[in-house]
């Protein structure tokens, strides 16, 4: 099973071990999520090309050749007419002046690769965070696995001596049903264990690609700054947040995009033609070419364009709500994993002192038991803090570091570079070459005059900003301060 080899190899300290870096940098180039995400990305620059190339000329061309067959019937003497005639005909239609339309409809398309782009450093961090807490947690359980066999096997030999005496009428058959319950119950969570590593590593192939062998130890990661700093770096540096404001300044371009709608559009266009004057020969045809500017202006529509322009302000003013609630959400992540963080740093000493102090009891009480000074329950219960004060080390150990990760990813400093040499990807690779010509030739002109007329103006929305530093809680007496004189320090057990 996949446990078996996991915790045989864990143990065994074999050459090879998977690390942090490797995880990170095989799931960073082959994870299907992500890769989905670039190729969004991808298809969100497609759409500033377009955007671009609406400054551009269009052409077309419909040519066509049919055969027409037709009879007339009713008069004396019916006729029929029938045989091939062919048509062509060439458009020609550029945009000169579309009063900001082509404009705004350009700076929504950006806005859009701009929230795509911090979209995917937002699921690229995830990603970093998700491999490591596979990677920590596929850790933590294996650990948490072989503290259970421990525990199973110091159970097991107190039942096996519980029951020896027991033969020799040394102790009582409630010592030996006792001693078999913690036993049994131990045993139980060994198994227990063992399905948790087991989901622990499904989770780990999910997001690498692969069940790993045996794991490195984690590397060192940088010291978090106080959370006054933290704040301020997330508010230039987080993608979520980032991805909100984009959102907001699309929809604003929208603004702009509808108003522009009721205003003039003016375009040149030629056309020229070959079209046959009987449909059923080519010998006798018309040729014609025409060229010539257009204005067009829509002067009433029913209401529809300006309750267009109000849907558009609308979704602005929710956006820029938005904007604030992503900021909120962010600040509230950030002092949470934060405040959690300090909280296992200053309770992790505690848990280790814990299990230092059940190891010294257990030694001590199951000396006693013998001497007769102690129970057997006082053993059975020992074993059992023993066991509650390894999981709550473990368990806060591994915490402390997810949430060290957690802190940096709530930032948006969390990058590869932090854990791997493997460069970061970089989002204009794939754009095409051919689409910096998209518009040309004459965007270069076009787009600053048609942006004369733009109008982008959206009221303010009456956002509330949060913006409270720290929560003034202040205990009366902590429970945990040591009081003068106090010694806290246990002595050692020789």
């Amino acid at each position: 099973m996949v446990v078996t080899a996991l915790s045989l190899t864990y143990s065994s300290g074999a050459a090879h071990a998977d690390t942090l870096e490797q995880a990170l940098s095989t799931a960073y180039q082959g994870n299907p999520e992500i890769q989905a995400n670039r190729d969004l990305l991808s298809a969100a620059d497609e759409g500033v090309v377009q955007a671009q190339a609406a400054y551009g000329p269009t052409l077309s061309v419909n040519a066509r050749h049919a055969f027409t067959t037709a009879r007339t019937r009713g008069p004396l003497i019916p006729s029929s007419n029938d045989g091939f005639a062919t048509s062509a005909e060439a458009d020609l239609s550029q945009p000169l002046f579309t009063s900001g339309r082509l404009a705004a409809n350009l700076d929504a398309a950006r806005a859009t690769r701009s929230g795509e782009r911090a979209r995917l450093r937002a699921r690229s961090q995830q990603l970093i965070l998700d491999v490591v807490t596979a990677y920590v947690s596929l850790q933590r359980d294996i650990e948490l696995h072989g503290v259970a066999v421990e525990i199973y096997r110091l159970l097991k030999q107190q039942r096996d001596v519980t029951v020896a005496r027991y033969r020799l009428r040394d102790s009582t058959r409630p010592d030996v049903d006792q001693t078999a319950n913690r036993a049994h119950l131990a045993a139980g969570r060994v198994i227990a264990a063992r399905a948790t590593v087991e989901t622990s590593a499904a989770r780990y192939r999910n997001l690498v690609g692969r069940y790993p062998n045996t794991l490195a130890p984690l590397p060192q990661l940088p010291v978090v700054p106080a959370l006054a700093t933290l704040y301020a770096q997330a508010e230039r540096r987080n993608p979520t947040l980032a991805e909100a404001k984009f959102a907001e300044r699309r929809s604003r371009a929208l603004v702009g995009a509808a108003r522009a709608q009721m205003l003039p559009q003016v375009s040149a266009f030629a056309s020229a033609a070959r079209i046959p004057l009987s449909p059923y020969r080519n010998r006798f045809r018309e040729e014609s070419a025409v060229a010539g500017v257009s204005l067009t202006m829509q002067i009433y529509s029913g209401g529809r364009q300006s309750s267009a322009l109000r849907e558009a302000i609308d979704r602005n003013l929710a956006d820029q709500q938005l904007v604030e609630q992503a900021r909120r959400d962010m600040r509230e992540a950030l002092a949470t994993d934060w405040s959690l963080l300090q909280a296992a740093d200053t309770a992790l000493p505690r848990y280790q002192e814990a299990v230092r102090a059940a190891e010294r009891a257990l030694r001590g009480v199951k000396t006693q038991e013998t001497s007769g000074i102690r129970t057997l329950r006082d053993v059975l219960d020992v074993t059992n803090d023993l066991l509650n004060a390894r999981t709550a080390a473990v368990q806060t150990r591994a915490e402390r570091y997810l949430l060290h990760v957690a802190v940096l990813r709530d930032a948006g400093v969390l990058t590869l570079g932090l854990f791997a040499r493997l460069p970061a990807y970089d989002p204009g690779r794939r754009r095409s070459g051919a689409g910096e010509l998209a518009g040309f030739p004459l965007r270069p002109i076009l787009e600053p005059v048609d942006r004369l007329l733009l109008d982008e103006g959206v009221p303010t929305a009456p956002v509330k900003v949060e913006n409270t530093a720290t929560f003034d809680f202040q205990e009366q007496a902590s429970p945990l301060a040591p009081r003068v004189g106090e010694n806290t320090s246990t002595p050692d057990d020789n």
